[in-house]
Parts: C-alpha cells; sequence; structure tokens
C-alpha cells in the first residue's frame, strides 16, 4: 500500500475512528468560526494580537489544506491558490455579514496571505507520517486556543510614535499662517491623489474652523459629511509654530472609519500635532506636519508601517492643501 495514503486508506482503522475523526474536523472548523467572529467584534483584544494576524490564518489555511488533500496527491498549486481564495471569501464574509471597515480588510490582507500560504505548505510538508495521527488531529483543536491563551498572559508595551511630513511652500510664513490655522469650504478637488482616501476610501477633509484666539483656542477639523473631532491649541507662535492636542469627543472618526479602530481607545491614541514654519528664502518657507500617538498592541511594529501609510497619506493631502491656497494668496 502507498504511504502516503496513511491518513484515507488506513488499515483497520474502524468506523468509530473515522466518526471522531470527522468529529475533530467539525468542530476544528466551529471553533475557527467562532475566533474569527469574536476576534472581528469591536473593541475585541483579540483583533490587535499576533495569534489573529499571523497563527490563525495560518492555522485555518492548514486545516483546508488537510481536509481538501486526504489522499496526499494535490500538486503545488492547490496549496498555493487555497490563502488567496480563503481571504477572499473571509473579506467579502466580513464586509457583507459583520460590516467590517476597509481599513482593517487592508492592513490583514497581506500578512494573512503570507501566513496562509506558511500554514498550508507547512501542512504539506508534516503530513509525512512523522507525525502520530491521533495527536495531529487534536493540535488541529487545541493549536489556537494554546497560542492565544499564551500571548494573552504578554504585557503590552506601548510605543510613543512620531509621523512627520513636509512641503515646500513658495510663499512666506506670514502668508502661510492663516492657512495652517484654518481652512473652510475644502473642495473635492483640492489636496492630491493619495492611496489612503482614493482607494480605501478614508473622507478627505472639507474644513477646518477656529474657535478662540491664542493658548486654548479650538479647532475643529471636518472629513466627509459625518466625520468631525477637535484640536485644542497648546502652542501658538504666528508664523513659526501651531500646536495642539486631539480631543475626540464623539465617536464619528471610529463609526465612519473602521470600528476597530478607535483614535483613543484600547489599541491606539492620537495624541498631539503641529505645524512649523521654517524660512527658506524670502517667498519660499518649509511646513512641517507631525502627529504623534501611541500604539497599544502585540503588533505595533506591523501597526506603525500601516500609520505611516495612513496618517502619512492624510498629513501629506493636508499639506498640498495648505500649499495650494497659499502660493495662491501669494500669486494673487
Amino acid at each position: 500500500m502507498d504511504t502516503d495514503n496513511r491518513d484515507s486508506v488506513k488499515p483497520g482503522r474502524s468506523l468509530g475512528g473515522r466518526v471522531i475523526g470527522g468529529f475533530t474536523f467539525a468542530l476544528a472548523i466551529a471553533l475557527s468560526a467562532f475566533f474569527v467572529i469574536n476576534a472581528s467584534q469591536a473593541n475585541s483584544v483579540a483583533f490587535a494580537s499576533f495569534w489573529f494576524l499571523a497563527i490563525l490564518p495560518a492555522y485555518l489555511c492548514a486545516l483546508i489544506c488537510y481536509i481538501g488533500d486526504p489522499d496526499r496527491d494535490k500538486p503545488s498549486s492547490f496549496f498555493w491558490s487555497v490563502p488567496p481564495v480563503f481571504g477572499g471569501i473571509v473579506i467579502l464574509g466580513s464586509l457583507y455579514f459583520l460590516q467590517e471597515g476597509v481599513i482593517c480588510l487592508f492592513m490583514l490582507a497581506p500578512i494573512w496571505l503570507v501566513s496562509g500560504w506558511a500554514g498550508a505548505f507547512l501542512m504539506r510538508h508534516m503530513r509525512t507520517g512523522a507525525v502520530e495521527p491521533h495527536t495531529f488531529h487534536s493540535s488541529l483543536i487545541l493549536l489556537p486556543l494554546f497560542a492565544g491563551g499564551i500571548e494573552s498572559q504578554i504585557p503590552i508595551t506601548p510605543d510613543q510614535v512620531t509621523l512627520t511630513r513636509q512641503i515646500v511652500i513658495h510663499a512666506t510664513p506670514a502668508e502661510i499662517w492663516p492657512y495652517a490655522v484654518s481652512n473652510a469650504h475644502i473642495g473635492e478637488g483640492e489636496g492630491r491623489w493619495t492611496f489612503t482616501q482614493n482607494i480605501v476610501g478614508l473622507p478627505r477633509p472639507r474644513a477646518t474652523t477656529l474657535k478662540g484666539n491664542g493658548l486654548g483656542a479650538m479647532r475643529t477639523a471636518y472629513w466627509g459629511d459625518k466625520i468631525s473631532f477637535d484640536e485644542r491649541v497648546t502652542d501658538w507662535q504666528p508664523g513659526r509654530r501651531l500646536g495642539w492636542s486631539f480631543s475626540f469627543v464623539n465617536s464619528s472618526l471610529q463609526d465612519n472609519t473602521d470600528k476597530h479602530i478607535a483614535p483613543d481607545g484600547q489599541f491606539l491614541k492620537i495624541d498631539t500635532g503641529d505645524y512649523t514654519l521654517t524660512p527658506l528664502s524670502a517667498h519660499s518657507t518649509m511646513l512641517t506636519l507631525t502627529t504623534r500617538y501611541i500604539a497599544k498592541t502585540h503588533v505595533n511594529l506591523y501597526a506603525e508601517l500601516w500609520g505611516e501609510v495612513f496618517l502619512g497619506d492624510v498629513q501629506n493631502n493636508i499639506l498640498t492643501i495648505i500649499k495650494q491656497r497659499a502660493e495662491v494668496k501669494q500669486r494673487g
């Protein structure tokens, strides 16, 4: 008998053994569905974990490959295809059934795909008969529970992150200052093309208003038709520097972007920001926009890479709006 078919045509394997094996797989699938749905809930600690990002997709793809290749005769193309197909189903299902936010799906997709391939090919390698079948079957149930339990005991170390973007504006600091402070009626055509706003769909800025003057004044930013948040002025040096602390007095940003990413929540705190205006010549100024936030997950490094993309795009777009308005005013 071909030793490569020991799982599916094992001599002496009883009907009871096959029933137990089938029950094991069904239980593993049920547990997996529970883990995905539970971790997808808003404010779920599991969502921002290495377990959810890397272990779970590897496990699920390995399980699918195990069930889908009972005779161990599938070509490598089968193992390459499982993660993208599985990922596509999860994305469509998440959008329809869980009302998942697009930002999180973009963040999850690359690492789920890579982890899925790792799990699929690791499963293919392990099915050589070196592992005792009953032990192997038990691991299909215990692995996600074991991995998740270990990670939950590891304390989270918050990371202070500073994100900076710059732009050269052909205007003086005095000409730029009013547009750094506030901007009314920002049109759809203003700013620049960005991946985050044009592809992912994050709403674009519509206006920034100022109530009061100097330290303690309140800026309010409006994005799209539904998002607003406050910025209390903490540094006021006309023509030189404007600083603020963020105040998210409502949940509009989270409600209209992604339910998992609260700007002042358990995973993330967007803290402070500032503009610095540095003269380069008589009619040229470097405008620097800095945003500081605190990342509070077990996967801070991965989250910060996406922060560079999403927040960096927002910063670049805002700087471009200020540049366009200041330069038009300067030419006028």
